[in-house]
């Protein structure tokens, strides 16, 4: 790895999360995360050592096609590219406040639900009582009613 990039703090790598249940706004919105200062190349500078080994193995120009296979695995495998530190970086922010709004979602989902069912029991529970209230109040007459449609239906049936 190139001396360039500074080791990553711990800081780096956590971020302590607010108890809250919403994220702040200010990571939310892309143009505040904070960034390290971006770099002039989007690729990281390959060490010299790696570079002076690829110079040396191209520059060997008189091996067997066995032999050459080794040196074309090393110059393969060492270009390489390894990601950006302050790409990888900015990821894991994204990342973690991806998963924050998930996590709110799901638990605003769970609970519009919990609300939607004791909705229905109450509505259930409501239909019920005034079921049986209509039930106690009804008269004769119009248990009598009831049963001499009741016969019509049988008969014309």
């Amino acid at each position: 790895m190139s001396n360039e990039y500074p080791p990553l703090a711990l800081d780096d790598l956590v971020h302590i999360m607010s108890l809250s249940p919403a994220p702040p706004l200010e990571t939310l919105d892309d143009s505040q995360l904070p960034l390290r200062p971006k770099t002039t190349s989007p690729r990281p500078q390959i060490d010299n050592a790696i570079r002076e080994v690829r110079m040396n193995i191209t520059d060997m120009h008189d091996l067997d096609g066995g032999e050459k296979e080794l040196p074309d695995m090393v110059v393969r495998e060492s270009g390489v590219v390894n990601p950006d530190p302050e790409q990888v970086i900015r990821q894991a922010e994204i990342i973690s406040c991806l998963i924050v709004q998930r996590d709110i979602l799901v638990r605003q989902a769970e609970e519009q639900r919990l609300r939607w069912n004791s909705e229905k029991d109450g509505w259930a529970r409501m239909a019920e009582a005034l079921i049986t209230q209509q039930a106690k109040h009804r008269g004769s007459s119009d248990k009598d009613e009831v049963s001499h449609f009741s016969l019509l239906l049988e008969m014309l049936v």
